[in-house]
């Protein structure tokens, strides 16, 4: 019996019986509002049955309606969003078609103008007094003539002496033959500091795709690894085509490519521990990472074999969306409290590097990206507080980063990709350098950090720098530019204290000028405040600090400019900024101005020019329209 009835069940399904073709279009609602610039949906429920059939709108101006859709067989519910471009009311349709069947719903759309929406409040222009000198020791002292130190260009000063040897030094490395293409190693100093060290010794874990072990750029520098993707000792990155990149090889090769005179120099000499966590595609699992940040740092990791060279440096080119997870964070401080530095990609998203972890896990090094220009690169997350070369294709091939790779029907080459992946190599390789010479961990951080220089969007890698913070006691100072003031003005200088920890800094203001630096003791950044009272002559007058033996000088150019006025910049989100002109003392303000967030942007435009200057007093807040009582204190 159960034999039969399978086979008339299998004879009633190839008969082939089929039912009448079906196609209904209806609508939840025929009316809709929306303001203008605002998107709506529409509600259809709609049922297609043996045929074919297409969705569309008709009847609205171009640019409202989505392009049209392919039905699925069955009876489905969906949303079409209408873009409610101007104003005015539109009559329009819903239609189903397909195999000689219509289907038409009819629907009104009706887009209303936005209301006024305003800005409006004060601007106020206030200077701060009663600044005092402030530091250690008591009275202005002039400087001696010529002052101590030897200026070495750009606000920097090296005191003389010392019983340092003075013996001639060449770098190193310049010799591999794509090293001319390597603007990034230039860019950030590694050339000069290659003869003081190149972090031999030093072993620098790369958890990423694998590792080309074949690869005449990588051979001498890799040490034994391990493959979490696979489970097994071998960090070989599998060759599969398509738009591979070889990652791991990549950005193994920036940190450490041998200099064996064949293809290009590594930014430094230490050894890779590679360790494969990511698969071709680059997409992998937060658990291998804990894994792998264990593993590398030395720490017993059950089910895996013991590591005979655990890294001092661990490089993670990579990055996932969200907040440090408690085990990552757990995994991190557990490295650091055995010494090992991580440095980490911001993250390739343009936004702010916070949300993506390892980034803003605590512990690690965030870095960013820049070009050949040593600005930001557009995809680079921002925040970071360190930024090294990463890349920016935008100006051409070459201002990307070179790492070695496969070429499909070439083999072995190198080639140029870019990425905060790129940027943080140059980090880790920095610090293999300066660990290689004996600094500590928490030293040579924090003088990777001291040392950095400001570039247009942050703070710049600076191996030269950063040496310099590490010799002599590791104290040096640099102050950049100089102040434009006129009597009765207030301005602002960025210095650098260079050490490792901070330091006492000495400020001896002259001619009758205040001035005092915060924060002090300082490391790192510091800023110079300088006030002219309104007596003060004009005339160019100095500004000398001092930490220990070093000492630095800083400008101060007092004179007669044109009239002040305060410019107002109201910028939303999309779209142009609105620029006012107010009275130097400020005042109030009233504009129309689109709903939603804008920036505003007010500063004491001193030389007339209309631009923000670098020591241009300013203001900024953030309001979303409309708003009233909007208050801005420019100093």
């Amino acid at each position: 019996m159960r034999t039969w009835i399978l086979l008339f069940s299998l004879a009633l399904a190839g008969c082939g019986l089929e039912g009448p073709r079906v196609l209904r279009l209806s609508l939840a609602t025929t009316e809709l509002t929306a303001e203008a610039g605002a998107r709506v949906d529409l509600p259809v429920e709609v049922e297609a049955r043996r045929v074919r059939a297409r969705l569309w709108v008709e009847g609205l101006p171009e640019g409202f309606a989505p392009p049209p859709t392919a039905l699925e067989e069955g009876k489905r519910r969906l949303a079409l969003s209408l873009l409610a471009r101007e104003p005015g009311t539109f009559t329009a349709r819903v239609v189903a078609e397909g195999e000689g069947l219509r289907r038409e719903a009819p629907f009104q759309l009706r887009v209303v103008a936005r209301p006024e929406s305003v800005l409006e409040g004060v601007v106020y222009v206030g200077v701060a007094q009663g600044l005092a000198p402030q530091g250690v020791g008591g009275g202005i002292r002039p400087c001696p003539e010529g002052c101590l130190g030897k200026p070495l260009g750009g606000g920097w000063y090296r005191v003389p002496g010392g019983g340092l040897p003075d013996r001639p030094l060449q770098a190193q490395g310049q010799g591999e033959p794509l090293f001319p293409r390597q603007w990034g190693l230039t860019l950030a100093g590694f050339p000069e500091a290659w003869a003081r060290g190149k972090g031999e010794g030093v072993v620098v874990a790369v958890p990423d795709t694998g590792v080309l072990e074949a690869h005449p750029d990588l051979q001498e520098a890799l040490l034994p690894g391990l493959d979490l993707v696979d489970g097994d000792a071998d960090p070989e990155e599998p060759v599969v085509g398509g738009l591979q990149s070889f990652h791991g090889s990549h950005v193994a090769s920036i940190a450490a490519a041998p200099w064996n005179g064949v293809g290009m120099a590594g930014a430094s000499q230490a050894r890779v521990l590679p360790i494969r966590v990511l698969g071709p595609d680059g997409s992998g699992q937060e658990s291998d990472l804990i894994l792998a940040l264990r593993w590398a740092a030395g720490l017993p990791v059950e089910g895996l074999p013991p590591n005979p060279n655990p890294a001092r440096v661990v490089n993670l080119s990579l990055a996932g969306v969200g907040a440090c997870s408690a085990p990552l964070q757990e995994a991190i401080d557990e490295a650091r409290a055995r010494g090992v530095l991580v440095v980490a990609a911001a993250g390739n998203q343009g936004e702010d590097y916070r949300d993506y972890f390892p980034a803003n896990c605590r512990g690690v090094l965030p870095v960013g990206a820049v070009g050949p220009d040593g600005r930001l690169a557009p995809y680079s997350n921002r925040g970071a507080p360190l930024l090294a070369p990463g890349g920016n294709l935008g100006l051409g091939l070459e201002a990307g980063v070179l790492g070695a790779g496969f070429l499909p029907g070439q083999g072995m080459g190198w080639r140029y990709l870019q990425g905060t992946s790129q940027a943080a190599p140059h980090a880790a390789a920095a610090l293999a350098i300066l660990l290689g010479m004996g600094a500590d961990p928490d030293t040579a951080l924090g003088a990777l950090l001291a040392g950095a220089r400001r570039g247009p969007d942050g703070l710049l890698l600076d191996l030269p720098g950063a040496l310099l913070a590490l010799e002599g006691g590791g104290v040096a100072l640099e102050v950049a530019g100089s102040l434009d003031l006129r009597p009765g003005e207030a301005g602002a200088l960025p210095v650098r204290v260079l050490s490792p920890t901070p330091v006492p800094v000495e400020v001896y203001p002259e001619g009758g000028l205040s001035a005092y630096l915060s924060p002090n003791p300082a490391r790192g950044e510091a800023v110079l405040r300088v006030y002219a009272p309104e007596a003060t002559p004009p005339g160019l007058y100095r500004v000398r600090l001092r930490a220990g033996e070093r000492e630095a000088l800083a400008e101060a150019r007092v004179a007669q400019v044109p009239e002040a006025r305060v410019v107002l910049e109201v910028c939303p989100l999309a779209g142009g900024c609105t620029v006012l002109t107010l009275p130097r003392e400020g005042g109030p303000f009233r504009l129309e101005a689109s709903p939603g967030p804008h920036r505003l942007l007010a500063f004491l435009d001193g030389d007339g020019d209309g631009v923000l200057d670098r020591l241009e007093p300013w203001a900024e807040a953030q309001v979303n329209a409309p708003a009233w009582g909007v208050k801005l204190l420019v100093r």
